[in-house]
């Protein structure tokens, strides 16, 4: 297959991964789904801060997907090494997010 396939292929998975971790997201920041993150790092959180915790977990994951979103987006558009800027950014501001929800709220 030419490069260009492989592009709009790795192009639709990118988007792909971004909606699914955008739903996850909005459903553990919204409906506040403690259930969507693993146990180890939500049974210590008190019942007063399920809703922050679940907060900013939540968009921790949102960031992510926005990211990989953001990221399959331009692999289909530009075709550049710079389309993993969105994706590194969106992973690394997500991450930040998590690891500062569980220190925060893990106790």
């Amino acid at each position: 297959m030419s490069d260009f396939v492989w592009f709009i292929i790795i192009g639709i998975l990118f988007a792909l991964l971004g909606l699914i971790f955008i739903g996850l997201g909005w459903q553990i920041w919204s409906k506040q789904k403690m259930d969507l993150i693993i146990s180890h790092h939500s049974d210590k959180v008190s019942e007063e801060n399920k809703q922050a915790y679940c907060r900013l977990m939540g968009i921790g994951v949102f960031v992510m997907g926005a990211g990989f979103l953001l990221s399959g987006i331009c692999t289909i558009s530009v075709r550049s090494a710079l389309v993993f800027v969105p994706m590194t950014a969106g992973l690394v501001s997500g991450i930040v997010l998590l690891a500062a929800a569980v220190k925060k709220y893990n106790r």
